[in-house]
């Protein structure tokens, strides 16, 4: 009679995390690049996806009083270090990796109160082409789904967030930016003008570029292909390297490449300055090409696309070429391109 009435209590229970007994909504975008996070309030993050295991914690007490750890699985992760990289990778295995877990967890906890305790439901994104893979995505729900308790630590200033995911969702990236379209802030409510509209989204990202079709209020088709500003990075290392072997340009990790290049076309290195704009031009300009005609071989209509939407960071990286190469009066470059998906997974949460 015991073990009956257990088992009920436990159906009783599991009924509840079907996606409706959550405190919180967090959108969040664990790119190769960076990581984005938006939830309640607006409220949101966006931050290199660096994260490094710490061995001795005290080390970094000593010279980084100001320093963001995080305490996850008695292991100890600092956030920030540009000379590290996160989760890299286009295929499957990056997004059922333990250190894909760690990185969405850590984003999830930045955004989160402390020792909060709320029930959250986590909506997340990956490239088009993965989305269809049924057994990637049920394992990420599986992997995030459950209790944490993850300590923060700024100096000698120590707080335990605790939450527990009770509800994943899984679409593809793009999705997210279409939400954000037709998503009229005034009202609070989805556009339904726009929802009847027909429009396609080019989603360029760090590793991939993805595409999504919007017709009749459905997601009609969503594509990709392994193109992102990462190939745009790797060609102006590897001509840099050519033109200015002196500089050593590889002693670069991508990263700290790109954060270089997006507040200056004149880079240092332990060995001088130099001046990469004419490489960067030509390697922003074929990348746009490449994109351009890749987005074009697919073989869509677009003559009834009535808005053709570019977002991601490639969004602003390529915005010049890109103009240029479609010459549409359609094209709109995404707001706020970089948090379009996440603030649209957060909206998706909500509808």
């Amino acid at each position: 009679m015991a073990k009956k009435e257990a088992a009920a209590k436990k159906e009783d229970f599991s009924a509840d995390y079907k996606g409706k007994a959550y405190d919180r909504i967090v959108g969040i975008d664990v790119a190769n690049s960076t990581i984005k996070t938006w939830t309640d309030g607006g409220k949101n993050q966006v931050y290199r996806n660096t994260i490094k295991t710490i061995n001795d914690a005290g080390l970094v007490y000593s010279f980084k009083t100001d320093y963001h750890m995080f305490v996850f699985n008695k292991e100890v992760y600092e956030v920030g270090d540009i000379t590290v990289l996160g989760s890299g990778g286009r295929g499957k295995a990056r997004y059922n990796s333990a250190n894909f877990k760690t990185e969405a967890i850590i984003g999830i906890t930045k955004i989160l109160e402390a020792a909060n305790g709320e029930r959250v439901r986590v909506v997340t994104g990956v490239p088009s082409a993965l989305s269809k893979n049924t057994a990637v995505v049920e394992e990420m729900k599986r992997s995030l789904l459950g209790a944490y308790d993850v300590k923060s630590v700024v100096w000698d200033k120590v707080e335990t967030v605790q939450f527990e995911v009770v509800d994943v969702i899984v679409v593809p990236q793009p999705l997210g930016t279409i939400y954000n379209y037709v998503y009229d802030a005034k009202k609070g409510e989805l556009n339904q003008d726009l929802l009847k509209q027909r429009v396609l989204v080019i989603d360029i990202g760090w590793g991939t570029t993805d595409l999504a079709i919007l017709e009749s209020a459905q997601v009609r088709g969503t594509f990709g292909f392994e193109i992102g500003t990462s190939d745009c990075i790797a060609g102006v290392q590897e001509e840099a390297n050519t033109k200015f072997p002196e500089a050593n340009i590889y002693a670069l990790n991508p990263h700290e490449l790109d954060l270089a290049l997006l507040q200056s076309y004149k880079v240092e290195t332990p060995f001088g300055v130099f001046d990469l704009e004419a490489i960067v031009e030509k390697h922003k300009k074929h990348q746009s090409e490449n994109v351009y005609k890749n987005v074009m071989g697919i073989g869509l209509e677009y003559n009834k696309f009535n808005k053709i939407i570019i977002t991601g960071g490639g969004a602003l990286l390529y915005e010049k070429y890109l103009r240029e190469l479609f010459n549409d009066p359609r094209l709109l470059i995404q707001e706020n391109a970089v948090c379009s998906n996440v603030y649209g997974f957060y909206l998706l949460g909500k509808f």
